[in-house]
């Protein structure tokens, strides 16, 4: 009986045993299991939070990018109304002495050296005369350049100076002032280093 209980007693040891075993192995793969479960939930988590920040610092950097659009329009506009006040301030002085100029004995050699030059530009040729309504006492003298051609008053004209058109040749030819002045506005402002950009 002794030997029966023994051989109960080491047959129910080799269970226990087994049962430790099996405890310890399927504690094992469940401490595998839950480990690989916690890296992947790890890696998705982290992989869900660099598309998160992504898209944030994408939105970031678009509504920084609108800001800074925003006020460097506002800087340029300023410094462009800025620049305007200064350029008008420069060309209004001018303006004045061109005005002065058109009412001294110099302008009246100015007026007759133009009409000679567009005369004989246009070789004789039929044209319209375009001058100022200040210039009109300039007609007789100008008839001799221009013959027969037709004198108009231009109220656009208003610094002086003479602008033809000849139908004959479909050419204008500018020679007033105010085309000179407005061309020398437009080549300062592009030369002085003071356009916006």
């Amino acid at each position: 009986m002794i030997d029966a209980n023994s051989k109960t007693n080491s047959f129910l040891e080799a269970i226990e045993k087994y049962a430790e075993e099996q405890k310890l192995a399927m504690k094992a793969e469940i401490e595998d299991f839950r480990e690989e479960q916690l890296n992947r939930a790890n890696e998705e988590g982290t992989a869900a939070a660099f598309a998160f920040i992504q898209k944030k610092k994408a939105k970031f950097r678009a509504a920084l990018a609108k800001e800074n659009s925003l006020k460097e329009t506002a800087i340029k506009r300023e410094l462009f109304e800025k620049r305007n006040k200064l350029v008008d301030s420069l060309f209004s002085e001018a303006s004045e002495k061109l005005l002065e100029f058109s009412k001294s004995k110099k302008y009246e050699t100015y007026i007759n050296n133009s009409a000679k030059s567009i005369s004989e530009y246009l070789g004789g040729k039929k044209a319209v005369v375009y001058i100022s309504e200040r210039d009109e006492k300039f007609i007789p003298q100008l008839k001799k350049y221009f013959g027969d051609s037709e004198f108009v008053t231009d109220n656009s004209i208003k610094l002086g100076g003479i602008r033809c058109y000849c139908e004959e040749l479909s050419i204008v030819a500018d020679e007033t002032l105010d085309s000179k002045f407005e061309d020398q506005k437009r080549n300062f402002i592009e030369t002085s280093g003071f356009t916006i950009e």
